[in-house]
C-alpha cells in the first residue's frame, strides 16, 4: 500500500512539474517573440468586470510598444511612457499627470511588464489548448506564490500559430476581472522614440501636473 501511495505521489509530482515546464516554455516563446519584434502596434479591448457589483466597463484602444516603452490610447485618455517618465493626458480636463511609476505601478498598465509578469512570483500551470474565434490558443494559469500580491490569479492565452499573446485575464484582490483581449497585432512598425513622450506643442492648452 505504501509503495502504491509513493508511486501515485511521484506521478502527481511529475505531472505537475511537466505542466509547469510546458507553461513556462509557452510563455517564454511568447515573451521572446514580443522582445524580438521591435516596435509593435496592437488594437485591444479592455473589459473590467466587477463580479460583486455585477457591472462591466469596456473600452477599445490602441497600444504602440517598443521594449519597455509604450503609448496607449483609449477614448478618454492617452498614456505615454519612455522607460522612465509617464504622462497621462485626460481628455475631458486637458490635464497631464507626470510621474515616475514604480515597478508595481507599471505592472498594471505596461504591456511589457504584463507580458513578463510570469517570470517572478507565480506558479505556472498549463491548462491545454482551445479554439477561440477560429484560432487555437494555449491557456496558462498563474497563481501567486505569496499572499498580498496585486493579482490573485492571471490567465494567459497565447496564439499557437505565431506565439503572440492574445488574451490576458487578471483578477485583482478586490475580485475585479481585468480582461485584455488583443484584436490585432502588427510587428515591424517604425515608431520613433519621441512617440513615447508627451509633446506639449501638440496639446498647447494642457495643464501639467508634476507628481514626481
Amino acid at each position: 500500500m505504501k509503495t502504491k501511495l509513493f508511486i501515485a505521489l511521484l506521478l502527481i509530482s511529475f505531472v505537475s512539474a511537466a505542466s509547469a515546464q510546458d507553461a513556462r516554455s509557452i510563455l517564454d516563446k511568447a515573451s521572446d517573440a514580443y522582445n524580438k519584434a521591435g516596435a509593435v502596434t496592437a488594437k485591444f479591448t479592455l473589459d473590467a468586470k466587477d463580479t460583486k457589483a455585477k457591472t462591466t466597463y469596456s473600452q477599445n484602444g490602441t497600444a504602440y510598444m517598443k521594449g519597455d516603452k509604450f503609448k496607449i490610447e483609449v477614448p478618454d485618455a492617452i498614456t505615454w511612457f519612455d522607460g522612465t517618465t509617464q504622462w497621462v493626458y485626460v481628455k475631458d480636463t486637458e490635464e497631464v499627470n507626470v510621474s515616475s511609476p514604480t515597478g508595481d505601478e507599471l505592472q498594471a498598465i505596461s504591456p511589457s511588464a504584463l507580458f513578463n509578469i510570469y517570470k517572478k512570483g507565480f506558479d505556472l500551470k498549463y491548462k491545454g489548448e482551445k479554439r477561440v474565434a477560429g484560432r487555437t490558443v494555449y491557456e496558462v494559469e498563474l497563481t501567486p506564490q505569496k499572499k498580498g500580491m496585486e493579482f490573485t490569479k492571471v490567465i494567459v492565452e497565447v496564439d499557437k500559430a505565431n506565439n503572440t499573446f492574445s488574451k490576458i485575464t487578471a483578477i485583482d484582490k478586490s475580485g475585479i476581472e481585468n480582461i485584455l483581449s488583443i484584436k490585432s497585432y502588427q510587428t515591424g512598425t517604425n515608431i520613433a522614440d519621441a512617440a513615447f513622450q508627451f509633446n506639449k506643442k501638440e496639446y498647447p492648452r494642457a495643464e501639467i501636473v508634476d507628481l514626481r
